[in-house]
């Protein structure tokens, strides 16, 4: 897995989660970088959160990948979701899992099962 440290030309390394907006098929994250410009990552087509506690947390990157490389607990959920008609498959095809990881260790802070990644400042 590679751990990215830019979304286009925002650098993610020791950024802070600044808060966490859940919509209906979309999810908002304001982040502000360590050079004190703010920006809004929003994902489109999401499927599932799995929030521990981001906001207010540096970030040292993020990783990407498709769903069905994903932890076995993501995959779990959403393979759920599909056989219980909440969650098509075409729609389960698209998905990547995008993971802020915590600049305090390799571990993940915030997972969001989504389509696309957007950025706006």
């Amino acid at each position: 897995m590679v751990n990215d440290i830019f979304i286009g030309d925002i650098p993610l390394v020791d950024g802070v989660i600044e808060q966490v907006i859940l919509l209906p098929d979309q999810v908002k994250v304001y982040f502000r970088t360590d050079q004190g410009i703010s920006t809004v990552f929003s994902l489109e087509q999401v499927a599932g959160v799995w929030d521990r506690r981001s906001a207010g947390q540096e970030i040292g990157g993020m990783r990407t990948v498709p769903w069905s490389r994903s932890d076995a607990q993501i995959r779990d959920v959403l393979m759920a979701q599909v056989e219980q008609g909440e969650l098509s498959e075409e729609l389960l095809s698209s998905l990547s899992i995008y993971s802020f990881i915590s600049s305090w260790g390799e571990h993940s802070i915030l997972d969001i099962a989504a389509s696309e990644i957007r950025t706006q400042r």
